[in-house]
């Protein structure tokens, strides 16, 4: 079992989907863990940096993760900050209405972005946290399509595809998402006695 550093519904209903083939359980974290600093100026700093707080004030292992959108017309834009882009307390709807609005100038052929992710898992009894990186790359649309997913979904297209990360089923989006890409990762840098670990209960 790990603590996901998230209280995001979406996100934990999509680790755990993504973890169960792993036969590992996830469970958000408690309520009364607080909430972790986000200071790094990378994906990499903020999730080790999530990570070893909450290591602190759970039992077990954690898993954090730090993700966002880089938009390459907007100079890699709103990157560590994409939960953020509107304002410290910004919801989706205000942080996809920043990113269009700023993008409205930027012709259809160069509206190319990556999803990011970058894990960290973490345990007292490890020297340094397990880190891995994952991408996918796509465009972004003019407008949102899709009401499924979170965040900047309904804005992403990813390569190959007609439809929106939002018009997807979970299903679909975690064959090719930046979390699955992050997760296998991880698990190939785990060795045996770490996975035992991770899938007790």
């Amino acid at each position: 079992m790990v603590w996901l550093a998230s209280r995001n519904d979406g996100k934990v209903a999509e680790f755990a989907q993504l973890l169960a083939h792993a036969q590992i359980r996830v469970k958000p974290l408690p309520n009364d863990a607080g909430t972790a600093p986000e200071t790094g100026t990378s994906f990499e700093a903020n999730a080790v940096q999530k990570a070893l707080y909450y290591g602190d004030r759970v039992d077990g292992w954690v898993l954090s993760d730090d993700s966002g959108l880089c938009v390459e017309g907007l100079s890699g834009q709103p990157g560590v900050y994409s939960a953020r882009f509107a304002g410290e307390f910004a919801d989706d709807e205000a942080n996809n209405r920043k990113l269009l609005t700023l993008m409205e100038d930027i012709p259809t052929a160069e509206r190319t972005a990556s999803f990011v992710c970058v894990l960290a898992l973490w345990h007292r009894g490890l020297d340094a946290p397990v880190v891995a990186r994952g991408e996918v790359h796509g465009s972004i649309l003019r407008g949102p399509s899709g009401t499924d997913g979170f965040g900047y979904d309904p804005l992403f297209v990813p390569n190959g595809f007609n439809q929106s990360f939002a018009e997807l089923s979970m299903s679909e989006k975690n064959l090719l998402s930046h979390r699955t890409v992050a997760v296998h990762r991880l698990l190939h840098e785990l060795g045996g006695d770490m996975l035992a670990d991770l899938r007790r209960e």
